[in-house]
């Protein structure tokens, strides 16, 4: 399993800045606020949850610490302070002023809007004395934009300081049109402001911070709560793909421990492993807080062998149905994969067309996922939908998964996808392990990266791979495109990073996800259209879920493309031809692109 040094460090950072100078903490107000409703409230109360109903449970001194400490800062003068609230907040009940605090403490809207990133604000304003100003969570309730602060003198001459500001990332600017909105986004501008406001002491918060405060919809129910009965069954790869395969799945807490029963196909000699079981805590799936992950590695296997298995706990009466699995050639040998771009959203068709690419290829080796398996990647009951849809098939095919920003989710990073799958572990020294690697598969070189992380952090690692590496063919890995289907979603820097090494190297084929719309390139050199595959590399975006993405009318780079259709990909690898073909395909079988590369 992955080292969760990074993981800690970001959660203390995390921590640190939702602290207040004086000891009382917003972090450490939401952690009781959920434990006491985990007490006090029944699990339909807690699912039912809404802006009124929390405001009604919290105590008042949990209101204050929400509706104070945020953000907090001193000043020198006596000021006006603009909140500029994102109007998706907006009541028809001015009683339930969303953040509640700005009724409660006597903020006043104003007949002002603003526009921030597409955005519209209104803009609420409350008069301080000189000295020290506190400001709450943006909402309790949904993930909208964080909120702007705006300072103005009440008496005309006056110079504003700001002194003492806390959180400490915090900055004091100019708000005015196209000035940074917040302190970490370098995209979000404002776009419109009034004139009563231009010019006036911006202090720039963390978008981020947007959902610190939220408390509706933090809790949920899982449709697949765990059991006895071994489920959630998959295969990845964390060694060797000729002689080791690893084996993950889940149990309820009355398993104590999990084993692997193998043997090769054909045979009697059964095998007994012990797997390592490891307990993951979600307190806040309300059905099926605590469960366990068992995961072992079957080691000393014979190449290009199947094997069949089952799991359990060693006891008779508890074991899995019996699935089977075909180690790597340990010669170059013919092969063929599935690549499949986001599946994010609609995981139930998500799971038909996967059962459909399992039906027409059952000769496919293993599957890649360019990211975004799931939605809400710090949800549990999210990756229990997605084990769900990929039964019978993820425990027969190794997954071959890379981190989308959907993994990446939240404020502590990619720690359910990294505790549910067991990786390699030769990527960068650079960034945490198992969120790039590589291997090789008969005559193929993957190289699967993250695009989460500074692309910079894996250039180095990805060179290294690239020139080391005798493999016929060569093909990454990777979510965010370095070629997107959209311009105002361009990634320059992976580009800019990563693309010259494909070409240095020779890298055949870019798989791809993030854009949800179906794009493959022309073969691409330098960042110019090339005759060949011979001379370029070809880069695909798929996506195989139900979230559908515009396409930009005019990309220099687009060979085929289309939207609104969800596909699968088959690649195969063939020895004596020297060739890769590459299929697309929908969930009605229909080919919709194919191409052919020659060595």
């Amino acid at each position: 399993m992955q080292n969760y040094f990074f993981v800690l460090i970001l959660f203390l950072f995390v921590v640190q800045n939702t602290h207040c100078h004086n000891g009382e903490s917003v972090h450490d107000a939401l952690t009781n606020i959920k434990e006491r409703m985990l007490k006090e409230l029944s699990v339909e109360e807690i699912l039912n949850l809404n802006a009124r109903k929390v405001r009604k449970f919290l105590s008042d001194k949990e209101a204050h610490v929400l509706g104070h400490k945020l953000v907090q800062f001193h000043v020198n003068v006596p000021v006006d302070v603009y909140i500029l609230r994102d109007q998706r907040l907006k009541t028809v009940n001015v009683s339930h002023t969303k953040p509640y605090w700005l009724g409660e403490r006597n903020f006043t809207l104003t007949p002002l809007d603003a526009k921030v990133d597409g955005r519209d604000f209104d803009v609420w304003v409350k008069s301080f004395p000189a000295g020290k100003i506190e400001l709450g969570v943006n909402s309790v309730e949904r993930k909208v934009d964080q909120y702007l602060i705006a300072l103005k003198p009440q008496n005309a001459g006056d110079k504003i300081q700001v002194k003492d500001l806390y959180p400490g990332q915090c900055r004091v600017t100019t708000l005015q049109k196209s000035a940074l909105a917040y302190v970490d986004d370098n995209d979000d501008f404002v776009e419109e402001i009034p004139q009563a406001l231009n010019g006036l002491t911006l202090i720039q918060a963390s978008k981020s911070w947007r959902k610190v405060g939220r408390l509706v919809n933090v809790f949920s129910k899982t449709h697949f709560p765990s059991t006895e009965k071994p489920d959630q069954i998959v295969l990845t790869w964390s060694d060797d793909p000729k002689t080791t395969q690893t084996i993950q799945w889940r149990t309820n807490t009355k398993v104590s421990k999990g084993v692997v029963a193998y043997w090769k196909k054909d045979t009697e000699k059964i095998i007994h492993t012990p797997a390592k079981t490891n307990t993951l805590t979600t307190k806040y799936i309300v059905n099926d807080p605590v469960c366990l992950r068992h995961t072992a590695t079957l080691k000393n296997l014979q190449p290009d062998t199947t094997y069949m298995y089952k799991v359990g706990n060693g006891n008779e009466s508890n074991w899995s149905g019996v699935a089977q699995f075909t180690t790597a050639p340990s010669k170059v040998k013919p092969f063929s994969f599935v690549y499949m771009g986001d599946a994010q959203n609609g995981l139930d068709f998500w799971g038909k067309l996967l059962k459909k690419a399992f039906e027409e290829r059952p000769d496919a080796d293993f599957y890649i996922m360019a990211g975004d398996l799931i939605n809400r990647g710090d949800e549990r009951w999210d990756w229990d939908h997605f084990f769900f849809n990929c039964k019978n098939i993820y425990d027969r095919k190794t997954l071959v998964p890379a981190i989308g920003n959907h993994e990446d989710y939240g404020n502590s990073g990619p720690w359910l996808y990294l505790q549910l799958f067991t990786l390699f572990e030769n990527g960068p020294q650079t960034i945490e392990k198992e969120r790039a690697y590589s291997f090789t598969y008969s005559n193929t070189l993957f190289i699967v990266l993250d695009t989460n992380v500074d692309p910079e952090t894996q250039v180095a690692w990805l060179e290294e791979q690239l020139k080391t590496s005798n493999a016929t063919w060569k093909i990454v890995v990777y979510h965010h495109p370095a070629y997107s289907s959209a311009i105002g979603r361009d990634n320059k820097k992976i580009r800019n990073l990563w693309t010259p090494l494909f070409d240095k190297y020779h890298v055949d084929m870019a798989l791809q996800g993030h854009d949800h719309s179906y794009l493959r390139t022309y073969p691409m050199f330098a960042e110019k259209r090339v005759k060949t595959a011979k001379d370029g590399t070809y880069y695909v975006v798929s996506v195989s879920g139900v979230k559908m993405y515009r396409q930009s009318p005019e990309l220099y780079y687009r060979e085929v493309g289309f939207m609104d259709t969800s596909t699968y990909q088959v690649l195969d690898i063939e020895v004596d031809e020297h060739r890769l073909l590459y299929r697309a395909r929908d969930i009605n079988g229909k080919l919709l692109d194919e191409i052919e590369i020659r060595k």
